[in-house]
């Protein structure tokens, strides 16, 4: 209660003033049959692509806010997240007249089924049995917030499975996924537009699902356009820039990639909600990453369509530490945002040790 007392409407302003955060390009969109505390807004960005929306949620801020939330916990807000994103989805897309076998899954390896689209999708649907296909773009050399020209040169695709695309066909593809520089989604685009003339079919409609970028927004929405395909996004809580790294994704703060490479500071701000910023502030690091390293934040994350393998939460948590402790000693935080920062050190670090 202290802590939101202080953060009254001229904070609120000054932090948007600050940071460069838009809230000027949001409108609520009415869905039915949505949970009271989720809000679906409409994003009037036509320099990223048309059809763009936001879902907000009390489990996606809690994802976005502390990565000390790991394991079966994330995997049970990433759930409940993707229930009303996807009866979201379903009503803006019209998915629900449309012919099941024409719905496919486009599961980019290791991120994608963490989000739990596809078992949402099975709850809403009553549908056991999905249409999925597999494919896992790799960065050669190491990428854990790196995501840099280079990088970016050595992604090459390591294992795909698209032995479920309908034949002759025209489908609509759901793809979750962290969309960052939006590389990954690029080749992953390409690849199942390739798989789809082989077997005659062709996509109408590319539907991602996740938390997004303006950057990769911006190179989908011309890969889908080269491709004759209707793009369609729902960003979790925020589209937000995207940090020196090509990697690093948050709400509003300094950008700790930045200051690492120059010594400088550079501040972020994404594009949200008033409403949904206000409900962030008493919880969120400035700075800090929401995704966070999304498939070591999982118990197990599937490698190929049969095989899965532990994910590196340690590895993660360690990771987000590391990212905390920087911000704190290069951000000019207020009082409260200090205590927002300290709390999450603290949360980490008592989940560090029961990972032990």
């Amino acid at each position: 209660m202290m802590l939101n007392a202080q953060i009254n409407d001229a904070c609120v302003q000054r932090i948007i003033d600050e940071y460069g955060i838009d809230v000027k390009s949001t409108s609520k969109v009415s869905i039915r049959d949505l949970k009271h505390s989720t809000n679906v807004f409409k994003v009037h960005r036509p320099d990223l692509t048309d059809k763009l929306f936001i879902i907000d949620t009390p489990q996606g801020r809690k994802i976005a806010c502390h990565p000390h939330i790991v394991g079966d916990s994330l995997r049970i807000l990433a759930f409940e997240a993707a229930l009303e994103a996807g009866k979201a989805m379903s009503e803006l897309a019209k998915l629900s007249k449309m012919d099941a076998n024409c719905i496919v899954f486009e599961n980019v390896l290791r991120a994608a089924p963490g989000y739990e689209l596809h078992t949402a999708f099975q709850a809403i649907t009553g549908r056991k049995r999905l249409r999925n296909v597999w494919i896992r773009p790799r960065y050669m050399k190491p990428s854990y917030r790196g995501h840099d020209k280079e990088t970016s040169s050595s992604l090459n695709i390591v294992y795909e499975d698209f032995d479920e695309l309908p034949h002759n066909k025209e489908i609509v593809v759901l793809k979750p996924d962290t969309e960052a520089t939006g590389k990954t989604g690029q080749i992953s685009i390409e690849r199942l537009v390739e798989k789809c003339k082989e077997v005659g079919s062709s996509v109408r409609t590319l539907i991602l699902y996740g938390f997004i970028s303006a950057p990769s927004l911006k190179l989908i929405d011309e890969t889908a356009k080269k491709h004759g395909i209707k793009l369609m996004a729902f960003a979790i809580e925020n589209i937000t820039n995207l940090a020196f790294n090509g990697y690093d994704m948050t709400l509003y703060g300094v950008d700790e990639s930045y200051w690492k490479a120059t010594g400088k500071i550079r501040k972020l701000g994404s594009t949200v909600d008033i409403e949904t910023l206000k409900r962030f502030l008493p919880k969120f690091t400035p700075g800090s990453d929401q995704p966070g390293d999304w498939s070591n934040r999982q118990t197990t994350v599937h490698v190929t369509k049969e095989r899965s393998e532990k994910g590196e939460i340690k590895t993660h948590l360690q990771n987000s530490i590391k990212l905390v402790k920087s911000l704190l000693e290069i951000s000019d935080f207020k009082p409260w945002q200090q205590k927002i920062a300290e709390r999450e050190l603290k949360l980490l670090s008592a989940e560090f040790k029961n990972q032990t």
